[in-house]
């Protein structure tokens, strides 16, 4: 290959490409699914954007956070990376207070019948301030995310409202569903994954954090996989 200066590239510049490229698949082997796994693309049609893929990472292969506390209304992290980096945690949720939303719980669907509009059927909508809220179907939620605060050594991560604003009836301490937290090898991401919801309202949900703030996150509706092994591309129908 010539350059533009009609000249070949040295030994050293090929290999620093060959590196380069090495290394960009390898940081990416992880970003994948099982090898034939039949869920791969319900999963990847949850994704808010295709690229979130990259975050579809095997959490058996991360640094767990430990030193955690909870209540049914209230989690805490205080701990520290392998890098030595403290992270901390705070979640708290409080009494949804139907006043103060705007509840759009079912829908009406209407039919013509001789020239005349028919009620046909009612479908649960699940709206909550115009947005479809998670955790329920057709009744109002009994608690609501009130505080979300994580703290990178003195950084406080920005987090908006709107990351949490949709999800309901979380478990932060009760039936085996608590929080749980990693951080990435490179010590560059924060992972929380959550439960929420019971039975056909139940969903599992992956927040993903730079050292900045919230990047996005990974929604599980699944009706048969409600735990966090769909959201990180494994797990079988329970």
């Amino acid at each position: 290959m010539i350059n533009s200066a009609g000249k070949k590239p040295s030994n050293i510049s090929s290999q620093i490409i060959l590196v380069t490229v090495f290394v960009f698949l390898c940081s990416n082997v992880s970003a994948q699914t099982t090898s034939g796994w039949q869920h791969k693309q319900e999963l990847y049609n949850l994704l808010q954007n295709p690229a979130d893929s990259i975050y579809i990472q095997d959490r058996g292969a991360l640094q767990e956070l430990f030193g955690s506390t909870c209540t049914k209304t209230d989690v805490r992290y205080y701990s520290s990376t392998k890098a030595s980096e403290l992270i901390q945690i705070s979640i708290k949720t409080k009494t949804f207070v139907p006043s103060l939303h705007t509840i759009q719980l079912t829908d009406t669907l209407y039919s013509m019948h001789h020239g005349k509009k028919k009620a046909d059927s009612v479908i649960y909508s699940n709206k909550i301030d115009g947005t479809r809220a998670y955790g329920i179907s057709g009744t109002v939620p009994k608690g609501e995310i009130g505080t979300f605060i994580i703290l990178r050594g003195n950084t406080k991560l920005q987090i908006p409202k709107s990351a949490y604003s949709d999800l309901y009836n979380i478990h932060l301490c009760e039936n085996n569903k608590a929080p749980e937290a990693y951080i990435t090898a490179d010590n560059k991401h924060l992972y929380i994954y959550m439960h929420g919801g019971e039975g056909k309202t139940a969903y599992a949900v992956k927040f993903v954090f730079d050292q900045k703030g919230f990047v996005t996150r990974i929604l599980n509706t699944h009706h048969c996989l409600k735990d966090f092994d769909f959201i990180d591309g494994f797990g079988e129908c329970e």
